[in-house]
């Protein structure tokens, strides 16, 4: 039963790091395009 638990958290648990990694490289990219748009 353990098993089967901890196979069900595994997805969760990699979605989160990668969202983790993901966020922050695609808000940046965002707000660097957005600040060109607004002062270009």
């Amino acid at each position: 039963m353990g098993k089967a638990s901890d196979d069900r958290h595994l997805p969760l648990f990699a979605f989160v790091v990668y969202g983790l990694i993901v966020f922050p490289k695609a808000l940046g990219y965002v707000s660097v395009e957005l600040a060109d748009f607004l002062f270009q």
